[in-house]
Parts: C-alpha cells; structure tokens; sequence
C-alpha cells in the first residue's frame, strides 16, 4: 500500500488546534507517580492521547512500506551534491519541523505509560518527546545510510551521526536544523561534556510555548508534570554535567506609556528566575519588523525605560530579553526575546496605537 508523508502538514495549525485543547471536565493538575505526587482538589493523570486517535493513525498505515515511507522522506528533503553536515542537518530540520514538543499531550499507549516508539507513527501523529525525537532521527539516520548511534546523558537521551570521520550531534528536537558548532563544526557528546555551558548559545526553540498552549479551554494555567513556561527547564548544560540552572522566564511587553513631547515609556511584565537569582533586561527598538534596523539599545535592571520617539507616526518594534549570570559561564548564552509594536500618533487621533 503505498502511504507517504505529508508534507502539506502545518505545524502551526496543529499547535494551534493543541492550544487550549483540555476542558473543564479535565484535571488542571498532571500527575505522573512517582515523579509528581497527585495534589489536593488538582488530581490528575499525565494527558494520554485518545485510543482512537492511535487506532485511526494504525489504519492509515496498514500495509504500508514503512522503510520505504521513510526512503521517500530522505528523497524529499536531500539535495544532490550535500555534504555530510549538510545532510544531517535536513534530517535534522524535517524533523524539528515534523514534531511539536507537546507540554500537554504524550503519544503513549495507555495510561501505564507504553511510549509509542515505531517512528513512522510518531512521525503521523506529529507529537513527540526526546526519546521518540531520538527514534526518529535515527530511523532517518539509518534510511539516509549514515551511521548513527543514541547517547544517554544526564535526565536527557539524545544521538550523534558519523561524517566527515567524526561523530557529530544530532538533537533535532532541541536544536533542529542549527546543531551546536564550534568553527564551523558540529561538536559531539564528548565535547559538550567537557564545556557544557558552550551550548548554552545556541537556541532551544522547542521550549518557546506561547500561553495558549499552556491554558485549558476555560483559562486556567495547566500545572504538574508538563512543561511549563521559557524558564521552567534547564539550560542544555545542565543535561551534559553542568550545574543545574534555569534561565529566567520571558517577560512580557506591555503597552508603553506617553510622556511629554517626543518621549514614551517602553515597559514589560517583571522576569522570574526559578531558585532565584538576579535578573537584567536588554531592550532594544527597530525600525522594521525583521528587527535588522536598530535604534536604541539599553541594559537595565528595571522594567521600564524611556525612548525619545525619532519620527511620530511610524511604527517601532520593541524587543525585551530577560538575562542572568548564567553569561559569566558562557557569555553568549541565548535568551529569547518577548516582542512588541507601538506607533506615536497624535493623542486626538482616532484609533488604538499599542500606547497609554
């Protein structure tokens, strides 16, 4: 039977049809024993995916060439003339894009927790964590002919693919396409090992839930054993021997604040560090959307500050990036940015501009 990938499939649309996707007759509290402990008046069992959701995907796929299903993905996705980095590195971006690191939903069997682990399936249902991220890499790993091997690291499971005579990392759920490289190589286990906080610098897009994600269907924050906000989880570090450290979660932009003449008062949501731990906040104001054109930069340690407006009636685009000490042990460690969009119109002009 002939069934191939979709590759029509929109990432974006399946978060969002996960987004809010638990009613009220559903727990607010995800207990998982002997991990989280059930709380008063919040019990509750880890999210399992629907038995007929499974039982639809299986039927979709009886009879089908798995090994070849999975061929044809290679065929797709490789590009004649690619360099072993090259061809990692599309495995490894299908796949970031192919598997939504879902905080509520798990694709698992039933609620004694049997993970689904045939790649092909999970590669249907689209959601996945870091053992079945694993799973899959290595099945397309293994249809591309190029060697790999899984590696257990501290509370993580991730895996490495051999070119270029050497073993390189390949953690397409955390890092996608962009894999930690130093001098334009891809580092290894072993490396990170030895200066776990270097990855530190690289993005963990996987993690960047938006608060809809988050909520259930009337509003209440989804609690216990799923991931939470940026900040909930370690820095990559801590999985490679690294001290246990979290980064601080994102702020949040909020409207900002007219003041006299040409000035406003850009402002966002207080930071918080799980464990604690000082926080400072980079700011930053661009003349276009893509965030290239920069005209103000500030580094502070409140959460507000002032910018003299260049040119009423256009709009600016603002950026805050919450910060730590983690930077002393890797100076370019990656915060993502929370943004926002105000223009400076006339206050008797009609209309809402994002200002007070």
């Amino acid at each position: 039977m002939e069934h191939n990938y979709d590759f029509g499939w929109s990432k974006h649309e399946h978060i969002r049809r996960s987004a809010r996707s638990l009613g009220a007759a559903h727990s607010l509290y995800f207990s998982m024993t002997p991990w989280t402990p059930p709380t008063v008046d919040m019990e509750g069992l880890v999210s399992y995916y629907d038995p007929g959701r499974i039982a639809a995907m299986r039927k979709r796929l009886r009879g089908v060439d798995k090994k070849r299903y999975l061929r044809t993905i290679i065929e797709r996705i490789e590009k004649p003339g690619m360099s072993g980095k090259e061809r990692v590195a599309a495995i490894c971006g299908f796949i970031s894009d192919a598997i939504y690191y879902n905080p509520i939903q798990q694709p698992q069997e039933n609620h004694v927790g049997e993970m689904l682990t045939d790649p092909v399936e999970l590669l249907e249902l689209h959601d996945g964590r870091c053992g079945q991220g694993v799973l899959i890499t290595l099945a397309l790993l293994e249809a591309a002919g190029i060697e790999h091997r899984s590696r257990n690291v501290f509370h993580h499971v991730t895996c490495e693919a051999k070119y270029d005579g050497k073993w390189h990392l390949a953690d397409a759920l955390m890092f996608g396409a962009n894999q930690p490289e130093r001098d334009g190589v891809v580092v290894n286990v072993a490396q990170l090992q030895r200066d776990p906080y270097f990855a530190d610098a690289f993005p963990l897009r996987c993690f960047e839930y938006t608060p809809e994600e988050l909520l259930a269907s009337d509003g209440y924050r989804l609690l216990g054993y799923c991931f939470g906000d940026w900040g909930s989880l370690a820095y990559y570090s801590w999985y490679m021997g690294g001290d246990e450290d979290y980064p601080p979660m994102m702020p949040v932009c909020l409207p900002p604040l007219r003041l006299a003449g040409d000035r406003v008062r850009l402002r966002w949501a207080a930071s918080a560090k799980r464990n604690g731990g000082a926080i400072r906040y980079r700011v930053g104001v661009y003349a276009d959307r893509a965030r290239a054109q920069k005209v103000f930069e500030r580094v502070t340690h409140t959460t507000s500050t002032v910018f003299r407006v260049p040119e009423p009636n256009r709009m600016y685009f603002v950026s805050v990036a919450a910060t730590d000490d983690h930077v002393q042990k890797n100076p370019n460690t990656w915060y993502p940015e929370a943004v926002g969009n105000f223009v400076l119109a006339p206050r008797d002009q009609y209309g809402w501009y994002g200002l007070l």
